[in-house]
């Protein structure tokens, strides 16, 4: 069962940060989604759980500007009981969350642990999410495509956000800060223009000898006009190019449109599946 009594929530503070960084780093049951969850060291929305003046776990949450809000980092202790845990640390980060005027919190279960906690604590299932990996270097035909695909720019930014509040749901949306950083560290992140205006993007970072596929995402003007098909071609050349030897990505299982894509550039199914929970607010 775990400990389950004497346990008490506070907002974590700057000096936890060995406390929990030996948790993410050792725990079985951990999530850290490589956020920048340092910065939040002392926010209402990252809390620690406390057994006696030990840490013994870790909840950190960030609306990042959308109205669904992500459970970004988890840490706990292999001594602790789960639910306890949770009924813990969860009431507060709620509380903080109701008061910005989010609607939802959302939780990817990676491990299946998860899962079983938050069902009976209010939590629904929204998506499964699946895995897809490209062994080959096959390409599909692209045909003519009457758009012009260049690296994306700090100045891009306002317009991916565009596309992505256009052609994805708010679970999946970033915010300006968030996207600013992921255009400065990714490996690849290009845009497609028409006419001047950004239509789509796509986002690939290595880790080698796999790269992964983050995103691809085209205005739903522009849907259906071989656009997708050009940003996942440039993408994986430029993965290759840059030493990747196989690429994966992630899709939700109920996203068919966009698997028939990924299924003519030869991507398969590697039986990898987490689960989205999500918390009406």
């Amino acid at each position: 069962m775990g400990i389950r009594a004497g346990l008490t929530a506070r907002r974590a503070r700057p000096s936890d940060w060995l406390q929990i960084e030996t948790l993410n780093q050792t725990a079985q049951r951990a999530l850290c989604w490589l956020w920048w969850w340092e910065e939040y060291l002392g926010g209402d929305l990252f809390v620690v759980v406390e057994h006696g003046d030990t840490v013994m776990g870790a909840l950190f949450v960030s609306p990042d500007g959308a109205p669904v809000a992500w459970v970004r980092l988890v840490a706990l202790g292999d001594a602790l009981d789960a639910g306890a845990w949770l009924d813990t640390a969860l009431p507060p980060i709620l509380a903080g969350l109701r008061q910005r005027g989010v609607r939802s919190l959302a939780w990817m279960d990676y491990a299946g642990w998860a899962g079983p906690l938050l069902g009976p604590r209010g939590f629904e299932r929204v998506t499964d999410v699946v895995t897809l990996l490209k062994r080959d270097r096959a390409l599909p035909d692209g045909g003519v495509v009457d758009a012009f695909l260049r690296k994306a720019s700090e100045v891009d930014i306002p317009a991916i956000l565009a596309v992505d509040r256009a052609a994805l749901g708010p679970h999946w949306w970033y915010g300006k800060e968030t996207m600013r950083r992921r255009a400065a560290g990714l490996s690849h992140f290009a845009v497609a223009e028409v006419s001047g205006a950004v239509v789509g993007h796509a986002e690939g970072e290595l880790r080698l000898p796999v790269a992964h596929l983050d995103r691809i995402a085209v205005h739903p003007d522009h849907q259906g006009r071989g656009i997708g098909t050009a940003l996942m071609r440039d993408a994986l050349q430029a993965l290759w190019l840059r030493g990747a030897t196989r690429v994966t990505l992630n899709t939700q299982s109920d996203n068919r449109r966009s698997q028939q894509l990924y299924r003519r550039f030869g991507f398969r199914p590697t039986g990898d599946v987490m689960t989205a929970w999500e918390l009406p607010l």
